[in-house]
């Protein structure tokens, strides 16, 4: 039999121990960065899979998926910010295709390895690429 004075003592030890337990499972949140050559390259291998000229294996379709995401959600971001902000200025016409931006985005950064951060190799492949008129 557990007295008073022990059960008093166990009942907050389990509650401090389930939540340490808690939070030692909960994943810690940071940043994903996406290197530019890495991002080049899951786009190369989708273009040629969009052009039907790769298999559309599990990984080719999960690189597909991804870059196509990417530099669709990258330039949604990019619009946005060029709205808003007066120094970042581009004019990508509303007729420019998802792999139009695939295609100069690998250019870019064939070009420019310099570039290491794959958004930042975008952004300033659509400032190149998209200058607006004056």
């Amino acid at each position: 039999m557990i007295c008073r004075k022990t059960r008093a003592l166990v009942i907050p030890a389990v509650v401090v121990l389930w939540a340490a337990l808690g939070l030692a499972l909960v994943p810690f949140a940071s940043a994903e960065t996406r290197s530019a050559q890495d991002m080049a390259k899951e786009c190369r291998v989708a273009l040629d899979v969009a052009q039907g000229h790769a298999e559309k294996s599990f990984e080719n379709t999960l690189f597909l998926g991804e870059c196509i995401g990417y530099m669709q959600g990258a330039g949604d971001v990019s619009l946005a910010v060029a709205d808003n902000v007066k120094w970042f200025k581009v004019c990508v016409p509303d007729s420019t295709s998802t792999m139009t931006l695939i295609q100069k985005f690998i250019a870019f950064v064939d070009k420019n390895p310099k570039y290491t951060l794959a958004s930042t190799a975008f952004q300033l492949m659509l400032i190149q690429e998209f200058p607006c008129s004056k």
